[in-house]
């Protein structure tokens, strides 16, 4: 049974479940052994001496032995870990009822044991029962030992997602930090001192008198305008999206607007989505955190299609769905676009690469593709868990 076992390369599951059933089996062997000796085995030490109760205790201990391991290698022979558990029973009885008439005729031939139908039926019944249960047993304390290391397993997972989920969000705000901070000493601040020296100009210019003072300064109030509509909103934007607060469907739909008219743009919800929004009249879904990570994936998404792809429509899928675990959820985005798709293979360090492992770190997927009418499709799911118990002023949004 060993060599047969080996063959069949045992996984750590069925190692365990082997482990049990030879324990189980030793378990029964000593106490049948128990029982014998109560029906006969004490009576026939004044005939037989020590010697010969030792003798037939051994073989009666060594007919059951051989009955388990008969069962238990049936039952890796047939492979029963990988059945239904209906199936895994009946097979296990089915090799038990098999192999207990062997047994059963084993014992008839140890003097001490009773000859009679009666003991035979008996016997044959508890055989039946006991390597039922004995490798039944087994393999249902190796199905438990085998989902508590699968849920610690899980959990190990998502710890270690979670940790390399705040490393990518800490890592992206020291990206966003060093942007704005570029940008405010850069470009926005060189404008501003412009603004500042020709206002200063200005002044001069109505001390004495100028007669285009009064268009000068209409004219570098637009350009204040045009650098708080500009500069200042996109730093506004980068560091925390417009209509973020609200949820991430009104996030999107509001970066959307921004582009020019001549792209045509759509957000559509799928129905479960919808089906949620309905029954709980808009009420908190996608946490902050989640929210961000899926706006600036579709942002990336966007930027490439109408940078590199010429894309003039874009469209947005957006559905959400619970898991199997109560308060997991999953929200799904697919952005098709009418470009000319990604490049085949997609360069390394593509823009979204950062977008992928923040992702994936979350237990997500981003896939970007080609749709079937040959433009780009960026798809992603994004796993979360909703936070129903939190406040109604911080309680994220859809």
């Amino acid at each position: 049974m060993a060599g047969l076992i080996r063959q069949r390369s045992l996984s750590e599951h069925g190692r365990v479940a082997l482990v049990f059933a030879v324990v189980n089996v030793a378990l029964f062997a000593i106490l049948d052994l128990s029982q014998w000796m109560g029906w006969g085995g004490l009576a026939a030490a004044k005939s037989k001496g020590v010697l010969g109760v030792v003798s037939e205790g051994l073989v009666l201990t060594s007919v059951n032995l051989v009955f388990g391991l008969l069962v238990i290698g049936g039952a890796f022979l047939f492979r029963v870990l990988s059945r239904p558990w209906a199936t895994r029973l009946v097979a296990v009885a089915g090799l038990s009822a098999v192999f207990a008439m062997p047994r059963v005729l084993a014992l008839l031939e140890i003097g001490t044991t009773p000859t009679g139908s009666l003991f035979g039926l008996v016997e044959g019944a508890v055989g039946i029962a006991a390597g039922t249960v004995a490798v039944g047993m087994a393999l249902f304390a190796a199905d438990l030992i085998e989902q508590a290391r699968t849920e610690a397993q899980r959990r190990e997972e998502e710890q270690a997602r979670a940790a390399r989920a705040v490393d990518e969000l800490q890592a992206e705000e020291m990206r966003i930090r060093r942007m704005v901070s570029d940008q405010l000493h850069g470009t926005l601040q060189y404008r501003l001192v412009t603004v500042t020296a020709a206002l200063d100009q200005l002044a001069s210019d109505l001390a004495g008198g100028k007669e285009t003072a009064v268009a000068d300064i209409r004219r570098w109030a637009e350009a204040l305008e045009e650098i708080r509509e500009t500069e200042v909103r996109s730093l506004s934007h980068a560091v925390f999206p417009a209509g973020l607060e609200i949820g991430a469907v009104e996030a999107i739909e509001l970066m959307l607007r921004r582009l020019p008219t001549a792209i045509a743009t759509s957000v559509e919800l799928g129905p479960r989505y919808r089906s949620h929004i309905a029954e709980e009249q808009g009420a908190a879904l996608l946490p902050v955190t989640e929210r961000l990570v899926a706006v600036y994936a579709v942002e990336e998404a966007v930027t490439n299609a109408l940078k590199h792809g010429r894309a003039r429509t874009v469209r947005v899928r957006a559905e959400a769905y619970p898991r199997q675990e109560p308060g997991h959820w999953v929200f799904e985005v697919t952005v098709d676009d009418d470009g000319s798709g990604p490049p085949d293979p997609v360069p390394p360090f593509h823009g979204l690469d950062r977008h992928r492992s923040r992702i994936e770190s979350r237990g997500g997927v981003l896939e970007l593709t080609t749709n079937p009418d040959g433009g780009g499709r960026l798809h992603f799911t994004l796993p979360f868990r909703r936070e129903d118990d939190t406040t109604a002023a911080e309680r994220p949004g859809r």
